[in-house]
């Protein structure tokens, strides 16, 4: 996979697949993140097939190029134009991921949506039911618009992981979300 410069990025779909803590800190605008654990899953969902892709990844995800790869070509992604290091980004040009800890999210009051991203089928540990909404992350590609844009959005899921990918998501429809840290583990540890 060729390794690209920043000025070689124009209008391809960005796949940061890095973490959701080094997504979180500083993305490029417009970026899902998807790593290797849901590539699979979820980019023939929210990428298109016939429009070019390029991978934003640490140094240390060099040796998971080719999986990606792979996985990408399994999917019908023809066109990947290659990778960047999320490293040689320019630090101006990067976005961060609203976060929350789950402590301070159980203290609001004000009125917001808690979009649970968990597919119903998972959920052994329940959400809060205040302002609670569950539009599982596969669905979200369709169901976002029944979200209201004027309120406050927090993601949540299990870990942090789909959550940080929903909230990618939102914000390139305008959104601006917030990831509850911790998921609902750290929701209900807090709760306590």
């Amino acid at each position: 996979m060729n390794k690209l410069n920043y000025s070689e990025i124009k209008d391809q779909q960005l796949v940061d697949s890095r973490l959701q803590h080094a997504f979180q800190s500083g993305h490029l605008k417009g970026s899902l993140n998807l790593n290797l654990s849901n590539f699979k899953k979820y980019a023939a969902i929210y990428l298109d097939a016939d429009h070019p892709v390029v991978f934003v990844i640490s140094r240390e995800q060099q040796a998971e190029l080719d999986e990606m790869a792979t996985l990408a070509e399994e999917l019908g992604f023809t066109h990947i134009d290659g990778f960047v290091l999320a490293d040689e980004l320019p630090q101006e040009n990067l976005e961060t991921t609203a976060t929350i800890p789950a402590a301070a999210f159980l203290e609001k009051e004000d009125d917001y949506i808690l979009l649970d991203v968990r597919h119903p089928d998972e959920i052994t540990r329940p959400a809060p039911e205040k302002n609670l909404v569950n539009i599982p992350f596969e669905d979200l590609l369709h169901d976002h618009a029944s979200l209201d844009s004027s309120k406050d959005i927090y993601t949540l899921c299990g870990s942090g992981n789909r959550s940080t990918a929903a909230a990618s998501y939102l914000a390139t429809k305008g959104f601006k979300p917030t990831v509850i840290e911790g998921g609902i583990k750290a929701v209900q540890e807090a709760s306590h």
